[in-house]
C-alpha cells in the first residue's frame, strides 16, 4: 500500500494536486489548516499553514512549501518559484509580517514538501542552509514523498472500518486500470464500503468523504500515468453520487464541521472536472471536428459498439456543459440563456456537440431507446443557450427522419432492450411481429417530438405523427417521473424506483404533450423533494439519471421546451383526469428492458389504469380502451 501511495506523490503536481491532498491528510492526522493554497495574491513561500495537535502540552505552527517531485538543483536555484527563494521569503516576509498575533507565540516548524525525494546533488545546499537559519524558535522538516506515503496508508487508510478487504479492493482498481470494467468493480466496492460503515457523526462523514477523495486521486493519478483515463472517470461519478448520498443533509447545515464537508465535497467536483478534462478535451474533443474520426477511434468493426460509445461520449459532454451553465443560473431554476450569460466554455462545448453529431452519423440513428438519456442531456444543455437552440430542434428533425428510415426497413431501429447480447442480435428478425415487440414503449418518441416542434410543427414533425399514427399504435409513448421512492436509492444507480406517464399523445405541433406535462409538473410532486433538486444540485440529479439509466423527467427540462402559446386546460378537464401516472413494479426503465406490456398491463406494473387514445386529426378524446 505504501508504494502505491508513494509512486502516487511522486507522479502529482505541484498545483491542484499536491497542494489539493495535504490540507487534508493533515486534517486527517489532527492538523488545524489554518491557510490554503490560493491563486492571485503573493504567497510568500508559504503554501499551507497549520497548526500541529498538541505534544507535550505544546503546539507548533508548520508552515508547508510544496514543490512537485524529486528536488532537484533545478528546483532548488529556479527564480521565483525555487525552494530556496521560498525559504527566504519565508523567513524575511512571512514569519515577521503574516503571522496572525494569536500565533506569534508559537514555535515555528518550516516543512518541505516534495512528492518525490530530494537528490543528492543538492543535499548539501539543503543541509547547510536549514542549520544556518535554525534557531529557537525556527526549526525545519522534511516531507518526501516516502514519509507523506507512510501517514496516507497508516492514516487515511487505516481508520478502525476500512477493513483489509477493502484495501485489497483498491489495491486491485489500481492494478487493473486496463481493464476498465474490472478496476470500477474494484473501486464500487471500495466506495460502497466506505459508505456503509459507521458514519453517524460530522467528523465521522468528514473522514469517509476525505478517503473517497483520496483513493479517487489516486486511482487518478496512476490512471493518467498509463494513459487509460476510463476507471477513473467512471469512478468519479459514482463517488460523487454515493459522496452526495452521505453528506446531503450537512451541506444544507450551517456549523464549521458541515461547512468543512461542504468545501470537501467542493474538491470532489473540481476533481471530477479535472478527471473529465484530461480524458475528454485531450484525447476526445480534439476528433470531434473531423469527419468519422471518433467513430473509426472505436475498437470494434460492430456498428452497436460505435454507436454505444459515441452516444456515450455525447453524454459525457452535454452533462459538462451542464455543470458549467449551472452557477451562472439563478434561484429561479432551469432556462434559457442569452448570448451575454452563456460563459465561452459552455459554448466552446456546444460547438464540439454539433461538430460530433453532423461528423459521426451513427448519432442520428439510436439503437436502444434508453439512449434518450444522452440524446435529452445534448439537447437540454443545448436548448439552455440561445444561440445553439436551433440546433437542438435541427438534430430533432433529422432523428425524427432517420427513425421512420429504420423503423420501416426494419434496420437497427430503436430497441426497447438495452442487454449487449439483445443489441447485437438486434433485429433477429423482420417480420411486423418482432419489431412490435421490441418497439411496445418509447421514451424517445415524444422527447424527439417535443424538441423538434420547438418553434412550432414542421414538415417533419407532420409527417412522423402521421406515421406514428399509421405504423406504431402498438407503442405507449410514456415519460418517467420521480416518485416517492426515488430519493433514498437514486444516487446509489438503483433503477427500481420512480413512476411513469404513459400514452403520451403524439401530434405534429405537439402541443398535446406540451399540455399534458404542463398539467402534470405544475403540482407539487416527489421531484421538488429530491435533496438535489431541493438544494440547487441539479446537474448531480442529472448525473444521477445517467448512472442508473433513468430519462431525465419533464420537470426538469419543461421549461426548455414550452412555446409562449403553450397553455394548460383547467385543473378538472376531463380530457387530463384520464391521464396517469403508473407506479411500476420494476421499475419503469427495468420494465421496458424486460419487454413489459404497460398498455396491456401484467406483472410489471400495479395500479394500472385504463389509458385514453388521443385523435389527433379531431383533437378529442374518443374513449378509453
Amino acid at each position: 500500500m505504501k508504494l502505491v501511495f508513494r509512486e502516487y506523490l511522486a507522479s502529482l503536481r505541484e498545483r491542484n494536486e499536491l497542494d489539493v491532498v495535504l490540507p487534508d491528510l493533515l486534517s486527517e492526522l489532527g492538523f488545524n489548516v489554518i491557510s490554503r493554497p490560493s491563486t492571485g495574491p503573493r504567497q510568500f513561500g508559504v503554501d499551507v499553514a497549520a497548526i500541529s495537535p498538541e505534544v507535550d502540552g505544546e503546539q507548533k505552527l508548520y508552515l508547508f512549501t510544496i514543490k512537485q517531485g524529486d528536488l532537484t538543483r533545478a528546483e532548488w536555484d529556479a527564480v521565483p518559484q525555487g525552494v530556496r527563494t521560498s525559504i527566504n521569503d519565508i523567513i524575511d516576509v512571512y514569519i515577521p509580517k503574516r503571522i496572525s498575533a494569536q500565533y506569534e507565540s508559537l514555535k515555528i516548524v518550516i516543512c518541505l514538501c516534495f512528492g518525490g525525494s530530494v537528490k543528492e546533488a543538492v543535499r548539501d545546499n539543503l543541509t547547510g542552509l536549514i542549520s544556518r537559519l535554525t534557531d529557537e524558535r525556527i526549526s525545519f522538516q522534511e516531507w518526501n514523498g516516502d514519509y507523506m506515503a507512510g501517514l496516507l496508508a497508516d492514516g487515511l487508510l487505516q481508520h478502525q472500518h476500512v477493513s483489509k478487504t477493502l484495501q485489497s479492493r483498491f489495491q486491485k482498481s489500481i492494478a487493473m486500470l486496463d481493464e476498465p470494467d474490472v478496476s470500477v468493480r474494484h473501486f464500487t466496492a471500495l466506495i460502497e464500503g466506505l459508505a456503509e460503515a459507521d458514519n453517524l457523526d460530522a467528523s465521522q462523514r468528514l473522514a469517509t468523504l476525505r478517503q473517497m477523495y483520496i483513493c479517487l486521486s489516486v486511482l487518478f493519478v496512476w490512471a493518467r500515468t498509463q494513459e487509460n483515463l476510463e476507471a477513473p472517470y467512471r469512478a468519479s461519478e459514482l463517488v460523487i453520487l454515493r459522496a452526495w448520498e452521505l453528506v446531503k443533509a450537512d451541506i444544507e447545515a450551517a456549523s464549521i464541521g458541515h461547512t468543512r464537508i461542504g468545501l470537501t465535497f467542493s474538491e470532489l467536483l473540481d476533481l471530477h472536472t479535472k478527471i473529465w478534462a484530461e480524458l475528454m478535451e485531450v484525447k476526445i474533443l480534439p476528433l470531434a471536428a473531423k469527419r468519422d474520426a471518433l467513430a473509426s477511434s472505436v475498437n470494434s468493426h460492430s456498428p452497436v459498439d460505435i454507436s454505444l460509445k459515441l452516444f456515450e461520449i455525447l453524454g459525457r459532454i452535454a452533462v459538462r456543459g451542464l455543470w458549467v451553465l449551472w452557477p451562472h443560473l439563478d434561484s429561479d431554476g432551469i432556462r434559457v440563456l442569452d448570448a451575454s450569460e452563456v460563459p465561452e466554455e459552455a459554448s466552446r462545448l456546444g460547438r464540439h456537440i454539433v461538430e460530433l453529431i453532423n461528423n459521426n452519423r451513427t448519432l442520428f440513428s439510436p439503437i436502444a431507446d434508453e439512449q434518450v438519456i444522452e440524446v435529452s442531456c445534448a439537447l437540454m444543455f443545448l436548448s439552455m443557450m440561445s444561440d445553439w437552440r436551433n440546433h437542438a430542434q435541427d438534430y430533432c428533425g433529422e432523428l425524427l427522419t432517420h427513425y421512420e428510415f429504420n423503423f420501416t426497413r426494419h434496420y437497427q431501429y430503436p430497441t426497447i432492450h438495452s442487454s449487449y447480447q439483445e443489441l447485437i442480435r438486434h433485429p433477429a428478425a423482420k417480420t411486423k411481429e418482432y419489431r412490435a415487440q421490441h418497439t411496445k414503449g418509447s421514451a424517445l418518441v415524444p422527447i424527439m417530438l417535443l424538441w423538434a416542434t420547438l418553434n412550432g410543427k414542421t414538415e417533419a414533425s407532420e409527417h412522423f405523427a402521421q406515421f406514428i399514427r399509421s405504423e406504431m399504435t402498438h407503442c405507449n409513448q410514456q415519460l418517467w417521473m420521480p416518485g416517492p421512492d426515488t430519493e433514498a436509492v437514486l444516487y446509489r444507480g438503483d433503477p427500481s424506483h420512480g413512476l411513469a406517464l404513459c400514452d403520451i399523445p403524439i401530434t405534429a405541433d405537439g402541443d398535446a404533450t406540451r399540455n399534458i406535462l404542463l398539467k402534470e409538473c405544475s403540482e407539487d410532486g416527489h421531484y421538488t423533494g429530491l435533496s438535489a433538486i431541493r438544494l440547487g444540485h441539479w446537474p448531480i440529479f442529472v448525473m444521477a439519471c445517467r448512472h442508473g439509466r433513468l430519462p431525465l423527467p419533464p420537470p426538469l427540462w419543461l421549461p426548455l421546451v414550452i412555446r409562449e402559446n403553450s397553455a394548460a386546460p383547467p385543473v378538472g378537464d376531463s380530457r387530463l383526469s384520464s391521464i396517469a401516472t403508473v407506479r411500476a413494479h420494476s421499475a419503469y426503465w427495468s420494465a421496458r428492458q424486460a419487454g413489459a406490456d404497460l398498455r396491456s398491463g401484467g406483472d410489471s406494473v400495479i395500479n394500472f389504469v385504463s389509458l385514453p387514445t388521443w385523435e389527433a386529426d379531431s383533437g378529442e378524446w374518443p374513449g378509453e380502451h
